[in-house]
């Protein structure tokens, strides 16, 4: 059994789990991804934040059905990341808002879940990084042969059962050339509830029905 890798904590971000639907794709009610290419992100689409207060504070009010994500990715994969955001020449680390360093400190992963607690780990999925966006596996056609070729499953969420299956499936990715010209990556996300006081409150029911 592998060994579970050093993880880096890359940043926070809120989003929206959707269902999805389409050809080649699994069929999920709760698509879970850092990438909003499938799914909406608040308070929108590619924002993502160094620190769970810095998220929450900046998205509420948030709908009851929003969620606070925490992206991790094993230590192994930043300097390709690393590399990937330096070609971009973005002014800043639009990505990754923490990594700086692609040195081991230790267990991210396991800081995450002490220092905001409630956390639940939910799996692992397939990023690749361009100039400031996240691309998913998922939205370049990829699952298909993915299913058939390497007998890859995902969860209800979407998501992947662990760092190997995830690591293959980002080294297979790398070798073909009709995805977006990215570097795959593996990566790991873990979710939280939102907190009461961040949420939206219902509105009132009008007069004539109370």
């Amino acid at each position: 059994m592998e060994e579970a890798p050093h993880e880096r904590l890359c940043c926070y971000f809120v989003a929206v789990p959707e269902p999805m639907i389409g050809p080649g794709l699994p069929r999920v009610e709760r698509l879970t991804t850092a990438s909003a290419c499938l799914i909406d992100q608040l308070p929108a689409d590619d924002t993502r934040f160094a620190t769970p207060q810095d998220a929450l504070t900046a998205c509420a009010p948030l709908p009851a059905d929003a969620r606070l994500y925490a992206l991790l990715v094993p230590v192994a994969h930043l300097p390709a990341i690393l590399a990937d955001i330096r070609t971009g020449q973005a002014h800043e680390p639009v990505l990754l808002p923490r990594v700086t360093d692609p040195t081991p400190t230790g267990d991210d992963r396991a800081h995450a879940l002490a220092a905001t607690p409630g956390g639940r780990e939910l799996g692992w999925e397939v990023l690749g990084y361009d100039c400031g966006w996240l691309h998913t596996w998922l939205c370049n056609d990829l699952h298909h042969d993915a299913v058939r070729d390497l007998d890859i499953r995902t969860d209800t969420r979407g998501l992947l059962p662990d760092h190997p299956t995830a690591a293959r499936l980002a080294t297979w990715a790398n070798t073909r050339t009709d995805t977006k010209p990215v570097t795959w990556f593996p990566a790991s996300l873990i979710e939280w509830d939102i907190p009461p006081a961040y949420r939206s409150r219902p509105n009132p029911p009008s007069p004539q029905h109370r």
